[in-house]
C-alpha cells in the first residue's frame, strides 16, 4: 500500500481531488480534502506513479519498493490548463501524449470561468469542435442534420446519452456545476465506443461529491439587445435561471444533489424556453478508489420552435402560422458505475443505464409524440499482464422501445457488440495498439447491419516535450429512429419512411504531435483525413413531388488539421488560448464541398489576472454549400464575447456581453438568424 500527500508547491496547501495512478495498471485513487490518498500497489517495485490535478503541471514519482511511510509529492501551477490525463481515448486512465488519438480536455474550472448555462456554450472553444445552428461537429464530420443523427457520441460518466429515437445530443440535460472535466476524442472511435462515433467522442466526466458538506447556489439574469431594425416586440426580452446543488457525505456514501430552474424569452420571436432540471449522484464507499457511482438526471423543457424566419428584412420572426408552436420533451436517465473486480492486473467494470425520453409537438399543422425507453449495459474487462502491455476486452448490449404516432412502424431496436483493443510498449518510447469490434444492429422490419470496426495506432515519444501519434480506424453509425421511420407532415414538407436505410461508416487516418515548448507554450496539431460511404441526408424521395426520405446517397472525403496553442505571455496576468480547424471537404457525388462546413475555424481566448478579464473571439468562414436555399446571402461570421469575474464577501460574481459587437449573421442554416447581443450577471455564493 502507498500513501502519501499532494500538496501545492507554491503554498504548501493540500489539493483535493487530483487524481493518483499507477502507470500500466487499473489501480487510481482521488486525493481527500486534506490532500491524502492510498492506493494498492502492484507490487514491490518499481513502478511509476502519476499524480494529476487541473491548473497544475503532472508529476511522475518512480517507487523501486513500498515507502514504510507517508510519501509527499509537490505539484507546480501551470499558467493555463493543458490536458493531463482521458480516460476515454482507451477506456483507462491515460495520458493524452500516450494515447494514438487525438484528444481536448476542458477543465472544470474553465467551464466556471466561462460562465455558461449549458455546455454548448463552452465546447466551441474546444480544439477541433464546431458547433452548426446549435449542433456539434468534430472536424467536419457532422454538418447540419436538425437535430436527428448526430455523428459525436456524448457521455455522462461513460454513459450513453443520445435520445432514442432522433440519436441527438440534448446538452440542457448534462449536468453544469459538479463537472470535473470534458474529454473530447476526435475522429472515428467505433471500435471502443459503437455506434455514432463517427466523429468522435464527448464524455462529460463529473466530480465525486466533497468530504464537506458543500452548498452551491447560483443565479442569473440577463437581457437580450435586439436591434431595432429587427425589433419586433415593446417588452423587454430576458433569461433568467437559479441553480441549487448540495453535496454531503451520509457515513460512507457521498451524495450531491442538484435542482435548477430556468426561463427565456428568447432573442427572436417564437423563441421562449422553460426548463426544470433535477440530478442526483451517489458515491458508495466515498472513500474507496474504485467506487460505485449511481446518478440519476432528470429535465422538463417546454421550448418554442423557430424554424425559419418570416423575411430577410424580418429575420426575428416567424410567419403568423407557425406562432405559438411548441414542444414539450421529459428525459429521464439512470446510470450506474459498478467495479466488482479491482486488482493489480485486473478490473471489471458494468455500466448499465435506462435512458427514457418523451417528446410531443404542438404544431400548427402536427401534434407529432414519441416515447422511447432504452435499457442496456457495458461490460469491461481491463487485463494488465505486464508493465508493457495491457488489454481491454468488452461487450454491449441495448434493447429500445419505441411508441409514436409519426413513425411507422414504431419499431424495436437491438444494438449488441463485442470489442477488443490491446496496447503494448515496444520500448520506452514507442507505444502501438490495436483493436477491433463487432457491431450488430437491428430494427423491426428494417435492414440488419453487421460492421467490423479496426483500429491501428501507435504513439513515439520523441523527448520529454514532444509526442508524435497516427492512427489508422474506422468508424460507423447506424441510422437512428427518425431517420428510418419517419412518415408526417412539418413546415409544409412530407416526409416518409426508409426501411432500407443502412448505417455509415469512415475510414480515417489522421498523424498529429504535442508539444510542450517551455512552461509558457503548449502546441497541438493533427493532420486528418477520412473517407465517408453511405452518408445519410435527407433527399427528395424517388417519384414524389415535395416528399423527402432519408437516405444513403452521399461518398465523401474530409481532410484537414485541427490545432491548438496555448501561450502565456505574461506569468499571471495574460494568457492566449487559440484554435484552429481547416476543412477540405468534397462530395464525390458533385464534385463540390459538403454542405454547411466552413474552411476555415478559429477561435481565441485571452484571460487577464487570472480570469478577472477575458476576451472570446470566434471566427468561421463563409459556408461554401446549403441544402435548402443556395441562392441566399452567405458570409463569414465573426463573433466577440467579453467576460469579468470578482469575488465579493466571498461571493463570485461575473458578468458577460455575448456578440459584443452586434453582429448579425445567419446562423450557418439558412434563414436561421444569429444570437443578437445580450448582457448577463451570475452570481455564485458557496457554504
Amino acid at each position: 500500500m502507498v500513501r502519501g500527500r499532494i500538496l501545492d508547491a507554491e503554498t504548501g496547501a493540500p489539493l483535493s481531488g487530483a487524481t493518483v495512478f499507477i502507470r500500466n495498471t487499473p489501480l487510481t485513487a482521488t486525493t481527500r480534502a486534506d490532500g491524502g490518498f492510498a492506493i494498492v500497489s502492484p507490487s514491490n517495485g518499481p513502478y511509476t506513479l502519476v499524480v494529476v490535478a487541473d491548473g497544475f503541471r503532472a508529476a511522475e514519482r518512480e517507487i523501486q519498493a513500498d515507502p514504510p511511510g507517508e510519501i509527499r509529492i509537490s505539484l507546480d501551477r501551470r499558467m493555463f490548463d493543458v490536458p493531463e490525463l482521458t480516460v476515454t481515448a482507451n477506456r483507462t486512465a491515460t495520458r493524452p501524449g500516450e494515447a494514438a488519438v487525438s484528444v481536448a480536455v476542458m477543465s472544470g474550472d474553465e467551464l466556471d470561468s466561462r460562465d455558461i448555462v449549458t455546455l454548448d456554450e463552452a465546447l466551441p472553444f474546444a480544439q477541433g469542435v464546431i458547433f452548426n445552428s446549435g449542433q456539434m461537429d468534430i472536424r467536419g464530420a457532422t454538418g447540419l442534420a436538425r437535430g436527428v443523427g448526430s455523428r459525436v457520441l456524448m457521455l455522462l460518466d461513460g454513459h450513453r446519452v443520445l435520445s432514442g429515437v432522433g440519436a441527438s445530443i440534448d446538452f440542457s440535460g448534462l449536468p453544469v456545476l459538479d463537472v470535473d472535466r470534458i474529454e473530447i476524442v476526435k475522429g472515428p472511435h467505433s471500435t471502443l465506443w459503437g455506434t455514432n462515433a463517427l466523429g468522435g467522442v464527448v464524455n462529460v466526466i463529473t466530480k465525486r461529491p466533497p468530504a464537506e458538506p458543500q452548498t452551491i447556489v447560483r443565479g442569473y439574469f440577463g437581457l437580450y439587445d435586439t436591434p431595432a431594425r429587427h425589433s419586433f416586440t415593446d417588452e423587454n426580452l430576458s433569461r433568467e435561471g437559479v441553480a441549487l446543488q448540495h453535496s454531503r457525505r451520509l457515513g460512507d456514501v457521498g451524495t450531491t444533489l442538484y435542482l435548477a430552474r430556468e426561463e427565456s424569452d428568447g432573442f427572436r420571436q417564437n423563441g421562449a424556453l422553460e426548463r426544470w432540471r433535477l440530478r442526483l449522484k451517489t458515491v458508495f464507499p466515498a472513500e474507496s478508489s474504485n467506487p460505485w457511482e449511481i446518478f440519476v438526471n432528470w429535465k422538463r423543457k417546454d421550448e418554442e420552435e423557430f424554424f425559419t424566419w418570416l423575411s430577410a428584412d424580418r429575420p426575428l420572426e416567424v410567419a403568423p402560422a407557425e406562432l405559438g408552436d411548441w414542444i414539450r420533451t421529459d428525459d429521464v436517465v439512470l446510470g450506474v458505475t459498478a467495479n466488482p473486480i479491482v486488482t493489480p492486473k485486473h478490473r471489471v467494470q458494468v455500466r448499465p443505464h435506462v435512458y427514457h425520453a418523451r417528446s410531443r409537438n404542438y404544431f400548427h399543422d402536427n401534434e407529432d409524440f414519441h416515447r422511447s425507453t432504452r435499457i442496456g449495459t457495458d461490460v469491461q474487462w481491463s487485463f494488465f499482464p505486464s508493465g508493457s502491455h495491457s488489454l481491454t476486452i468488452g461487450s454491449e448490449g441495448a434493447r429500445t422501445g419505441v411508441q409514436s404516432n409519426f413513425l411507422d412502424p414504431a419499431p424495436e431496436v437491438t444494438d449488441l457488440a463485442v470489442f477488443a483493443q490491446d496496447e503494448i510498449a515496444f520500448s520506452d518510447r514507442v507505444r502501438g495498439s490495436v483493436g477491433l469490434r463487432l457491431d450488430y444492429h437491428e430494427a423491426t422490419a428494417a435492414m440488419k447491419d453487421v460492421v467490423l470496426n479496426p483500429k491501428l495506432g501507435v504513439v513515439f515519444q520523441a523527448s520529454e516535450r514532444v509526442s508524435l501519434r497516427g492512427s489508422f480506424s474506422r468508424g460507423y453509425r447506424s441510422p437512428s429512429v427518425s431517420e428510418q421511420f419517419t412518415s408526417t407532415t412539418q413546415f409544409g414538407f412530407r416526409v416518409v419512411p426508409n426501411p432500407g436505410l443502412r448505417g455509415e461508416s469512415a475510414w480515417a487516418r489522421e498523424v498529429g504531435a504535442t508539444v510542450n515548448l517551455s512552461d509558457r507554450i503548449w502546441f497541438d496539431a493533427g493532420l486528418f483525413w477520412s473517407d465517408y460511404t453511405d452518408l445519410i441526408e435527407p433527399t427528395p424521395a424517388p417519384d414524389q413531388f415535395f416528399t423527402f426520405q432519408f437516405r444513403n446517397v452521399a461518398e465523401a472525403m474530409v481532410r484537414g488539421l485541427d490545432a491548438g496553442l496555448r501561450i502565456g505571455v505574461i506569468p499571471n496576468r495574460l494568457d492566449l488560448n487559440t484554435s484552429y480547424t481547416f476543412l477540405d471537404t468534397e462530395d464525390h457525388r458533385s464534385g463540390r464541398a459538403l454542405p454547411y462546413r466552413s474552411r476555415h475555424n478559429f477561435t481565441a481566448t485571452a484571460t487577464g489576472w487570472r480570469g478577472a478579464v477575458a476576451v472570446d473571439f470566434r471566427h468561421r468562414s463563409r459556408v461554401e454549400q446549403v441544402l435548402a436555399f443556395p441562392l441566399d446571402e452567405r458570409n463569414a461570421i465573426t463573433l466577440v464575447d467579453l467576460r469579468v469575474r470578482t469575488r465579493i464577501l466571498g461571493t463570485r460574481v461575473q458578468a458577460k456581453i455575448e456578440n459584443l459587437f452586434q453582429t448579425s449573421y445567419v446562423n450557418v442554416q439558412e434563414r436561421s438568424p444569429g444570437q443578437s447581443r445580450s448582457f448577463r450577471l451570475t452570481v455564485t455564493p458557496r457554504f
